[in-house]
């Protein structure tokens, strides 16, 4: 039974990193400007620690700071400490879409593990284009998979 809760709780958590990506994309179309997923640091810059909060925010000029002009438009909180990891496999550290859906030219993988568990780990891949997807278990072993084939990293 504790396999199937833990199994629930890490859908849950990989579910609310999905739909923050999918909510980013569908701002920056409706309000025809730039919108930036990140973790805020404390000066209000995009940061690397994606284990922190995430916050999507208006980013009218596109350089992954929340200006004073802009806004928060939603906010993510951190997922449990001791169970789940997210980290983006791309090298910009914030996920920016256009008013056209695509997405800056951001072409990376964000994982999400669960207690360092390969078998409990997710992907959401996104395209430069703006397409964001599920990654897949192709070989059917029971893994996620990043865009290019390889086994989720959650060491």
């Amino acid at each position: 039974m504790s396999t199937l809760i833990e199994r629930n709780q890490f859908k849950a958590e990989a579910s609310k990193v999905h739909r923050a990506i999918s909510l980013t994309r569908a701002n920056a179309v409706y309000r025809g400007e730039p919108v930036t997923l990140c973790p805020l640091e404390s000066n209000k810059q995009c940061g690397a620690d994606w284990d922190n909060q995430l916050s999507v925010f208006s980013d009218i000029n596109s350089n992954g700071v929340l200006d004073t002009e802009e806004s928060i438009l939603y906010s993510l909180p951190a997922l449990p400490e001791d169970s789940s990891v997210i980290r983006t496999h791309s090298r910009d550290i914030a996920i920016t879409f256009r008013p056209d859906g695509s997405a800056f030219g951001y072409n990376g993988t964000v994982s999400v593990c669960f207690k360092g568990d390969t078998e409990l780990s997710s992907t959401v891949i996104v395209s430069s284009v703006g397409r964001i997807r599920l990654g897949l278990d192709t070989d059917k072993d029971g893994r996620a998979e990043n865009s290019d084939g390889s086994i989720v990293d959650c060491t």
